[in-house]
């Protein structure tokens, strides 16, 4: 099962490596509608991709016994990939921005979303790194509140 988990991490730190190159195509097209069209990838790989990823990571590492960090790593998130999501509705909603209308305010809201989304990365990265550490490790899977203590005869 840890291979299993060290895998979805792969894809998972892929799915946000992904993100970046989608945003960076969906940015240098010559038309709006151009723009929306490449935008589609974007949203579709963090919508349901990224976010299926994590969901899939916060299970795997609950039945893998990968220890209590590692499943609150992985709920982290997929937390982040629904705050993506909010920025845009609650900012468009509290400083009136939209598509068609996009205020100055509005514009230093969705700032944050590039900003957010490389801390998901970097998250993505440690989880990576993580997963790739237990699975090479020969011991038990043990829980992080048992690792610390002796046992009692």
């Amino acid at each position: 099962m840890r291979k299993v988990l060290y895998g979805v991490s792969a894809l998972l730190l892929a799915s946000g490596v992904l993100q970046l190159f989608f945003a960076g195509y969906m940015v240098f097209q010559n038309s709006i509608e151009e723009i929306h069209d490449a935008a589609l990838y974007h949203s579709l790989n963090g919508q349901f991709v990224l976010r299926g990823l994590a969901l899939l990571a916060i299970i795997l590492a609950a039945v893998a016994r990968a220890g209590k960090r590692m499943v609150w790593l992985a709920v982290g998130i997929f937390l982040m990939s629904l705050v993506q999501l909010l920025i845009f509705i609650v900012g468009g909603m509290l400083t009136g921005s939209s598509e068609e209308n996009i205020t100055p305010e509005g514009s230093w809201v969705a700032a944050v979303h590039p900003v957010t989304g490389m801390l998901m990365i970097f998250m993505s990265y440690w989880f990576f790194l993580r997963c790739r550490e237990l699975a090479k490790s020969k011991a038990p899977a043990r829980s992080d509140a048992k690792a610390g203590s002796t046992a009692q005869v």
